[in-house]
Protein backbone atom coordinates (compact mmCIF):
# COMPACT_ATOMS: atom_id res chain seq x y z
CA UNK A 1 0.00 0.00 0.00
CA UNK A 2 2.82 2.49 0.57
CA UNK A 3 4.34 1.82 -2.33
CA UNK A 4 1.42 2.93 -4.25
CA UNK A 5 0.72 5.71 -1.76
CA UNK A 6 4.22 6.77 -2.83
CA UNK A 7 4.10 6.69 -7.04
CA UNK A 8 0.81 8.62 -6.52
CA UNK A 9 2.66 11.06 -4.36
CA UNK A 10 5.08 11.25 -6.94
CA UNK A 11 2.46 11.81 -10.22
CA UNK A 12 0.50 14.21 -8.13
CA UNK A 13 1.12 15.27 -4.39
CA UNK A 14 -1.27 14.61 -2.03
CA UNK A 15 -3.19 11.49 -3.38
CA UNK A 16 -0.91 9.18 -1.98
CA UNK A 17 -1.59 10.70 1.55
CA UNK A 18 -5.17 9.27 1.31
CA UNK A 19 -4.38 5.71 0.67
CA UNK A 20 -2.42 5.63 4.05
CA UNK A 21 -5.31 7.09 6.11
CA UNK A 22 -3.79 10.91 6.27
CA UNK A 23 -6.66 12.87 4.82
CA UNK A 24 -6.09 15.97 6.33
CA UNK A 25 -2.46 16.19 5.22
CA UNK A 26 -3.69 15.19 1.79
CA UNK A 27 -5.62 18.11 1.15
CA UNK A 28 -2.47 20.55 2.39
CA UNK A 29 -0.33 19.38 -0.09
CA UNK A 30 -2.48 19.19 -2.62
CA UNK A 31 -3.33 22.48 -1.86
CA UNK A 32 0.05 24.42 -1.85
CA UNK A 33 1.00 22.26 -4.35
CA UNK A 34 -1.68 23.84 -6.23
CA UNK A 35 -1.19 27.47 -5.39
CA UNK A 36 2.68 27.21 -5.87
CA UNK A 37 1.77 26.09 -9.72
CA UNK A 38 -0.71 28.98 -10.15
CA UNK A 39 1.77 31.01 -8.42
CA UNK A 40 4.26 29.94 -11.28
CA UNK A 41 1.80 29.87 -14.51
CA UNK A 42 0.03 32.97 -13.59
CA UNK A 43 2.64 35.38 -13.12
CA UNK A 44 4.52 34.73 -16.24
CA UNK A 45 7.04 32.86 -14.89
CA UNK A 46 8.11 35.93 -12.33
CA UNK A 47 6.66 33.90 -9.48
CA UNK A 48 8.98 30.70 -10.08
CA UNK A 49 11.00 31.63 -7.32
CA UNK A 50 7.95 31.43 -4.71
CA UNK A 51 5.97 29.33 -6.40
CA UNK A 52 8.09 26.08 -7.69
CA UNK A 53 9.80 25.68 -3.76
CA UNK A 54 6.83 25.46 -2.87
CA UNK A 55 5.81 23.19 -5.27
CA UNK A 56 8.95 21.22 -4.40
CA UNK A 57 8.32 21.71 -0.73
CA UNK A 58 4.73 20.10 -1.22
CA UNK A 59 6.17 17.18 -3.13
CA UNK A 60 8.73 16.08 -0.35
CA UNK A 61 6.84 16.30 2.45
CA UNK A 62 3.60 14.22 0.40
CA UNK A 63 6.68 11.48 -0.27
CA UNK A 64 7.60 11.69 3.41
CA UNK A 65 3.84 11.21 4.77
CA UNK A 66 3.34 8.81 2.79
CA UNK A 67 5.73 6.18 4.18
CA UNK A 68 5.28 6.76 7.46
CA UNK A 69 2.35 5.59 9.65
CA UNK A 70 -0.42 7.43 10.38
CA UNK A 71 -0.44 9.07 13.79
CA UNK A 72 -3.07 7.46 16.48
CA UNK A 73 -4.44 9.32 19.61
CA UNK A 74 -5.91 6.70 22.23
CA UNK A 75 -7.91 8.43 24.98
CA UNK A 76 -8.04 6.53 28.30
CA UNK A 77 -10.79 7.14 30.38
CA UNK A 78 -9.83 7.08 34.19
CA UNK A 79 -13.25 7.89 35.53
CA UNK A 80 -14.30 5.41 38.45
CA UNK A 81 -17.55 3.71 37.70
Amino acid sequence: MKFIAVVANILLPGVGSFFVGKAGAGIAQLLIWSLGLMITLGTLGIGVFIGAPMMVAAWIWAIISATSEPTTVTIIDKREG
